[in-house]
Formats: structure tokens, sequence, C-alpha cells
């Protein structure tokens, strides 16, 4: 197994590493998106085709294509998903990329008046392939989580449904 622990290189941004930055950073906020939208054919487009991911702390293991197909289904208890991204640090070495990142996923219960907020360390290797960036390997470890239960939107004077009925 490669080692996903991100470089300590403190050297200069050399010509074309801010354009590979952006690009994995885009990898990695399609991954949030497709997340939260549940759409499997973006998900697929993040990790190469046999990528090695191992999720929360190595319980699950999968493929890239195995977790395409089958994380729409996991996220069926839920509502609304939001992932953010934090303290993300990306280096470069040629066609090679490590990420290193905190992801926050508040996750409301569909069934329930209730939210889980977890907080996840990610380790990435991105290999850069004739389509562009993608995730090749990840280590996700889920290090705090809770739980607290929700109320209905109000703002006091004007509601809090959407009138047009539009989820986000």
């Amino acid at each position: 197994m490669t080692d996903t622990t991100p470089s300590t290189s403190t050297h200069p941004v050399q010509d074309g590493d801010a354009a590979d930055q952006i690009s994995v950073r885009a990898v990695i906020e399609r991954y949030t998106y497709a997340m939260d939208r549940r759409d499997e054919a973006l998900m697929r487009s993040c990790f190469t085709p046999d990528a090695d991911l191992s999720y929360f702390g190595g319980l699950r293991r999968f493929t890239g294509n195995e977790f395409a197909d089958t994380f729409v289904s996991s996220l069926e208890p839920f509502g609304f998903i939001d992932h953010s991204i934090s303290s993300l640090r990306i280096t470069l070495d040629g066609d090679i990329a490590a990420a290193d990142m905190h992801l926050c996923a508040t996750m409301a219960l569909k069934n329930e008046p209730s939210v889980l907020i977890r907080w996840v360390a990610v380790t990435d290797r991105l290999v850069r392939d004739p389509s562009g960036w993608r995730i090749a390997e990840r280590r996700h470890v889920p290090f705090l989580q809770y739980e607290s239960p929700t109320t209905a939107i109000d703002f006091p004077g004007v509601g809090g449904t959407d009138p047009d009925g539009v989820d986000p």
C-alpha cells in the first residue's frame, strides 16, 4: 500500500502547480457535491475504477466503482446532507498528488427531528490520467461525531418554508 501521508515540503509553488492544485481541489469538491446530491455518475468521475478506499477507519473497504455503486443506498436514512472541506493541504509530485483534509458531514435524519454532525480526517492520493486528476487511494477516519435535535425553520415575520417548494 502506498503511504498517503502528505509531504511536509515547504518548496515554493512551481509553474503549473497552481493549476494542478486547483484541479485536485476540484476533484475533492466534486466528491462532496456528488455525496450531497447523491449523484452516482458524478461520484464515479472522482475515483479511479480500482481505487483503494478505506472508510470508517478501515471498517469498510471499497474500490472506486464499488463506492460509486453503493453510496446512494447507504444515504437513504438521511434527508439533507452537507459536506464541508477544511484544513486542506495539497502537495504535488508530477502526476501524483497528496491531499490531507478534514471533512465535516452534516446529515439530517429523514424520519426524525435530528441531525448527525461528523468530522473526518481524510488523506487522498490522486493520480493524473487522460481524463484528469482522480482519487486512487483514500483513508477516511472519523474523529468526532454528535447528534442534536433540529427545529423547524422560522424567521420571525417571514416564515420558514420555500413558497416554490424547492429543496436545497
